[in-house]
C-alpha cells in the first residue's frame, strides 16, 4: 500500500494537491480514500499488472460509493445545511474516484489534464457531490471559519481551511473541464465560489516541521471575524473562468 500511495503524492498530487501531505497518516486516514489513492497510485506506476489491479480496485471502489450513498450524498436531503458535518475524506475520496475515472478513459496513457467526455454514471455522481457541497455551504468561506473557535491551534484551522479552499477548487477545476458553454450553465459556476483563492503554496506542501517553520512566517494567523469577501473569487468569476477554460 505505502507503495502506491508515495507514487500517488509523487506523480499525481503534484497537479492535483488537495490532499494534505503534512498531515497524513496512513494509519488514521479512512479507508474509502486510502483505496481511492492506491488505485491512483497503482494506475500511474504504468505497469501492466498494476494498472489491472487498479482497475479490478476501482470497479470495487465505484460500488462501495454507489452502495454508501445515502451516507454521504446530501444534495436532495431535506434540511441539510452549512450546519451539518462535511465528511471531507469521504467526499475528497469521491473526487479522486470520478477523477481516476478520466485518467482510465485515456486509456494506457497517463494523461492529467484530463481533456475528455465524461460517462453517464460518473457524471451523475459529480452531480451529487457537487449538489451535496452546495447543500452542506462548502464553498462559502464564512462556513468554513464557522467551523472553528478562537481557541483552536492556528496551524490547526489554516490546515483545515486550505484543505476546503483546495479540495473546492479541484472539483471546480474538474467541472471546468466538463464545461464549454455560458457559465450559468455550467455544473459549478465561478460565481459560485465564495472563498479567497488558497495561499502559500510553500507552507501547503511542507512535510518537516523545519519547513513549516520557515513558510509559516510568511503566513498571517487567521482571523476567524473576517470573511474576506473582498478576495472571494466569485468576485473575479469572468477572469478565473478565461483562466481554467
Amino acid at each position: 500500500m505505502r507503495e502506491y500511495i508515495n507514487r500517488y503524492f509523487e506523480v499525481f498530487h503534484p497537479r492535483w494537491p488537495f490532499i494534505h501531505k503534512g498531515s497524513f497518516n496512513i494509519c488514521r486516514e479512512t479507508p474509502l480514500l486510502l483505496q481511492a489513492m492506491m488505485v491512483i497510485g497503482m494506475w500511474v506506476s504504468g505497469g501492466q499488472s498494476a494498472q489491472s489491479a487498479a482497475m479490478e480496485l476501482h470497479d470495487k471502489l465505484d460500488s462501495a460509493i454507489r452502495d454508501q450513498r445515502e451516507k454521504w450524498d446530501a444534495s436532495e436531503v431535506e434540511g441539510a445545511s452549512s450546519a451539518c458535518f462535511w465528511p471531507i475524506a469521504t467526499y475528497q475520496a469521491i473526487l479522486l474516484h470520478i477523477i481516476c475515472s478520466f485518467i482510465m478513459r485515456a486509456g494506457g496513457v497517463v494523461n492529467l489534464d484530463l481533456k475528455t467526455s465524461i460517462s453517464a454514471a460518473d457524471l451523475d455522481l459529480l452531480q451529487s457531490l457537487v449538489g451535496s457541497c452546495q447543500k452542506l455551504g462548502m464553498f462559502s468561506y464564512p462556513n468554513m471559519l464557522n467551523r472553528y473557535a478562537e481557541a483552536d491551534m492556528a496551524s490547526y484551522v489554516w490546515v483545515g481551511l486550505e484543505e476546503v479552499k483546495r479540495f473546492d477548487i479541484a472539483l471546480y477545476k474538474l467541472c471546468m473541464k466538463l464545461s464549454s458553454g455560458p457559465e450559468d450553465r455550467q455544473l459549478l459556476p465561478a460565481s459560485g465560489l465564495d472563498f479567497p483563492l488558497p495561499s502559500n503554496d510553500l507552507l501547503w506542501h511542507s512535510t518537516e516541521r523545519h519547513e513549516w517553520d520557515a513558510h509559516a512566517k510568511n503566513e498571517n494567523t487567521v482571523n476567524l471575524n473576517d470573511d474576506c469577501r473582498a478576495k472571494w473569487i466569485s468576485n473575479f468569476a469572468d477572469v478565473l473562468q478565461s483562466i481554467c477554460s
